[in-house]
């Protein structure tokens, strides 16, 4: 298997709506940046490929119903992938693209919203964002990757077990809490 990199910025790009998850819908809408992630490898041709993603990377929570805090990942850090979770569903939308790669805990990577009209909640996982994201996404890291497997459940499943795709995250700040008007 060939080593695939991932990077999650730290300049937000621009703003998407979201709520604040998983009880505070009654608290109306926030705003959270988005992110640029590149992923970095090499193709079947050794040649050098990167290319960009949308991503969100902070989230909103809310555990009582009253009130709500940014969360996410700050720090600059780096983990190996842990594995593909196949069943993963997202929970706080609706969304045809299952499945999700384990970072670190219930640090995730999973489908996100489509555009600025479709509303996810996240609690800072990084959401792929864009129409047919995800699939995109992992059409990318399936072609960088090497795998061997025949269909595309097992080759993601391969990659996923391998330990050789990492993520990156810059250190960012912490976004305010930023109610959407």
């Amino acid at each position: 298997m060939r080593r695939v990199k991932m990077s999650v910025g730290a300049a937000p790009l621009r703003e998407q709506r979201t709520w604040a998850y998983p009880n505070g819908e009654k608290l109306g809408q926030f705003l959270i940046p988005v992110y640029d992630c590149f992923v970095e490898g090499t193709d079947d041709d050794g040649t050098a490929v990167r290319e960009r993603f949308d991503v969100l990377r902070f989230g909103v929570h809310c555990p009582d119903g009253k009130s709500a805090g940014v969360v996410g990942l700050a720090n600059q850090q780096t983990h190996t992938i842990k594995a593909w979770l196949p069943h993963y569903r997202v929970h706080s939308a609706r969304s045809p693209e299952n499945g999700a790669w384990q970072v670190y805990k219930n640090f995730l990577i999973h489908d996100g919203p489509d555009d600025a009209s479709e509303l996810f909640a996240t609690i800072g996982c990084v959401e792929v964002m864009g129409p047919q994201g995800f699939v995109k996404f992992n059409d990318l890291l399936i072609s960088l990757s090497g795998c061997s497997s025949e269909t595309r459940d097992q080759q993601l499943d391969e990659i996923g077990r391998a330990g050789s795709m990492s993520i990156m995250y810059a250190r960012a700040p912490r976004p305010a809490l930023k109610k959407a008007r």
